[in-house]
């Protein structure tokens, strides 16, 4: 039985293992002096998060192989359609993944592979870009301020008795 799927993730069970989904609406908080605060509803709701758990046996799959297209798909980073139960639930990524080797062979090889998966759900959101117009004329070009500068110029000057050497700085024009 096709139990879900996510890209070209194909989840196969004997048996159904479990699911939790999380919806949250964004509420601000108002702090007030006396207690008790407010909320404010801000509309709409966030991002859909699924936990899906998962097993992966040796008698119908190779656990490995699984794991390991797993964890390729969630290292690109993409979003893919997420499908539960042959209904398209929507486009997800996925957060988070934790694997749990449960037996493995006389080789080594895990014949059970628990996996707990979080999803998030991905909406496409343009950017929205905006034009700055300053109100304010464009600044004129002026000359150059090293040009505007004074110049100094590091000269010896000896003490009357000619005995010690001390350096001056003088302005040049």
């Amino acid at each position: 039985m096709q139990y879900a799927q996510i890209g070209d993730v194909v989840f196969e069970v004997l048996a159904y293992k479990e699911h939790k989904e999380e919806l949250e609406f964004p509420y601000a908080r108002c702090e007030t002096i006396n207690p008790p605060s407010s909320l404010q509803f801000m509309g709409g709701k966030e991002l859909r998060k699924i936990s899906l758990s998962v097993r992966w046996h040796r008698e119908w799959c190779n656990p490995e192989e699984e794991k390991k297209k797993l964890e390729e798909f969630a290292v690109k980073g993409e979003y893919a359609k997420f499908i539960l139960a042959e209904k398209v639930i929507g486009d997800f990524v996925i957060e988070k993944v934790s694997f749990q080797i449960q037996q493995i062979d006389v080789f080594g090889k895990p014949v059970i592979i628990d996996a707990d998966l979080e999803l998030t759900e991905y909406i496409k959101k343009e950017m929205k870009k905006k034009k700055i117009v300053s109100k304010k004329a464009p600044m004129k070009k002026t000359k150059s301020t090293a040009s505007s500068q004074p110049k100094y110029q590091v000269i010896q000057e000896q003490s009357k008795d000619k005995s010690i050497s001390m350096p001056k700085i003088v302005k040049v024009s």
